[in-house]
Parts: C-alpha cells; sequence; structure tokens
C-alpha cells in the first residue's frame, strides 16, 4: 500500500483498475496523449457508472478521479477541480476519512490550484495530504517527501523563501532516510534548497547544495548528460554573481 500511494501521488494519477471498456479507450488515449479522447470517454463511461451502480459507488469516484486528471493536463483546471470535488463527496460517503484515495485527490487538487496560482488554496490542500499521509504511514514516507516538496515549491512561488526552505529540508531529510545516497530525487532536493539559498542571497550555502546536486548526476548520467551539464551551469552562474558582488 505505500508503494502504491507512492506511485498515485507522483505520477498524479490513480491505479485504480478500470471497471468498463469506456476506461480501457480512455487509458489508451491517456497513453497517446490524447487527453481530449480521455475525456470523451471517460464521460461516456460516467454515464454508464450512474446509470449501472448509482452516483455513490467506487466506480463513479474512480471515474470522476480519471476526468480530472485528464481535464488538468488539458488546461481546464476549473473542470478539474469540479470533477475531484465530486469525486470528494463520494469518498467522504465511502470511505474513512483518513483513507489513501482522500489524500491522493487532496494532494491532486493542490497541484491544479498552484498552477492557478491559488496559493493559499493549494496549501489547504497539500497540507491536508499530508495529514491523513503521516497518519497512514509516518512523516517519514516517500509520500511525504513529495508532499513536502510540493508545500515548499508554493511557498517558493509567493517568495515566502524561509517556509519553503524548512519544506525542502524536511523533504530531503525523508529522501534521505528512504531512498539510495544517488538517488536522482536528492540531487533535485539539493538543486531546490540551493536555489532558495541563492533567493536568500545566501551564495556558499547555495554552491554547497548545488555542488551535492553536481556529484549524484556526475555519478548518475556522467559528466557530458544535460542534467549534468545544467547543474554545471547553475554553479558558475551564481560564482559568477558572488565576483560582481
Amino acid at each position: 500500500m505505500k508503494k502504491l500511494l507512492f506511485s498515485i501521488v507522483f505520477l498524479g494519477t490513480t491505479l485504480l483498475l478500470a471497471h468498463g471498456p469506456n476506461h480501457n479507450k480512455a487509458d489508451d488515449a491517456k497513453k497517446r496523449g490524447d487527453y481530449k479522447s480521455a475525456v470523451k470517454y471517460s464521460l461516456m463511461q460516467l454515464g454508464e457508472d450512474y446509470d449501472k451502480f448509482g452516483e455513490y459507488s467506487k466506480e463513479t469516484m474512480i471515474t470522476y478521479g480519471r476526468l480530472g486528471i485528464y481535464a488538468e493536463k488539458l488546461g481546464g483546471y476549473n473542470e478539474a477541480l469540479a470533477y475531484n470535488f465530486e469525486a470528494l463527496k463520494i469518498q467522504a460517503k465511502l470511505l474513512n476519512e483518513n483513507d489513501s484515495t482522500t489524500a491522493t485527490t487532496y494532494n491532486n487538487m493542490g497541484g491544479i490550484y498552484s498552477k492557478q496560482g491559488k496559493y493559499k488554496e493549494a496549501l489547504r490542500y497539500f497540507f491536508k495530504s499530508l495529514k491523513i499521509q503521516e497518519i497512514l504511514f509516518g512523516k517519514n514516507h516517500r509520500t511525504a517527501a513529495i508532499t513536502n516538496s510540493n508545500i515548499a515549491k508554493v511557498y517558493r512561488k509567493q517568495g515566502r523563501y524561509k517556509e519553503a526552505l524548512d519544506y525542502y529540508k524536511k523533504s530531503l531529510e525523508i529522501r534521505q532516510e528512504t531512498l539510495d545516497k544517488n538517488n536522482y530525487s536528492i540531487a533535485l532536493a539539493h538543486s531546490n534548497i540551493g536555489l532558495i539559498y541563492f533567493k536568500l542571497g545566501k551564495y556558499q550555502e547555495a554552491l554547497n547544495e548545488l555542488g551535492k546536486t553536481l556529484k549524484i548526476r556526475k555519478n548518475v548520467f556522467g559528466k557530458e548528460h544535460s542534467f549534468t551539464k545544467k547543474a554545471q551551469k547553475n554553479i558558475d552562474y551564481i560564482k559568477s554573481k558572488m565576483v560582481t558582488n
């Protein structure tokens, strides 16, 4: 179950099993990147769900969740939120209040609100998701690392760099406890922390973090990979700023 929720949150999709032919057609369309068709088939499936299973059924809940994902991919954020709210309404009827499916829905909604620039709402739903994750899996599970990073990103967008730094550090600590030391997400966490230190004008601290990013990326990808070169470019840029300042 822990691995399942991690996959759900990381990919932004639901891994619940499809229950009808239109679900399969929607899934095939998604794999092609044809989200318009994915929405079309999912709406057809939704009608079948209502007729066969009723409004408050797990099948209808799954279809609403998928519609939220597909609509978001098309940039239809208001529609995506509406579908997610419908999914939440059903989850409140069928599931325990601390169910992992609800945590996933909250996480997805936080992401949509963040894309809309509605940061207060984004934080509200990310924190709701985090609370459930910590109840289910503890504070040091990989799902919490992802959500802490999502929260930090919202704070960063708001220019609230000290709060962003706190949550990026929490995310890093969890990843260091649960992942291999050369895991790419650890390198990314160091890079995010480095960015915040740069925004705070703490250039040496930023260089220290980006140096850790560079080391991991060299180990994983090699010196010539674009990810490695990007890390080196960021380091060079900060060094140039230190000279001019």
